[in-house]
């Protein structure tokens, strides 16, 4: 039983990193699309082993983890100043649908898992 609250705990530390903040940054500071990869990689291992783990709801509380803490960055990191780089978004409006995307993809997968296990 203590071993699934370290998973669990380890998986929600690892979702408040701000892999939405890190990713529209370094493309804003770089002019590269590589920091999207390493984002799309960093949620597709963290869900993958929330599945695996049957850690399901890990994987809703770390996208909500995961976009305040991508939001307060956007907001304290100052990305407003650049938001012609992000036309037609802001930097806060690219956060957004960059978490409902990546949540709606996961949900998917939490969902193909589901169906094809039972």
């Amino acid at each position: 039983m203590e071993k699934k609250w370290l998973i669990r705990m380890l998986l929600l530390i690892a979702y408040c990193v701000p892999y939405a903040f890190l990713s529209i940054n370094g493309d804003a500071n770089s002019g590269t699309m590589m920091f999207y990869c390493v984002m799309v990689v960093a949620f597709f291992l963290l869900c993958f082993v929330s599945i695996k783990t049957n850690n399901i709801a890990v994987i809703f509380i770390g996208n909500i983890f995961s976009f305040v803490f991508s939001y307060i960055c956007v907001i304290l990191g100052d990305l407003e100043a650049k938001a012609w780089y992000f036309k037609p978004f802001t930097a806060q409006s690219l956060l957004m649908v960059i978490s409902i995307v990546v949540t709606i993809i996961q949900v998917s997968a939490v969902i193909r898992y589901k169906k094809k296990n039972k």
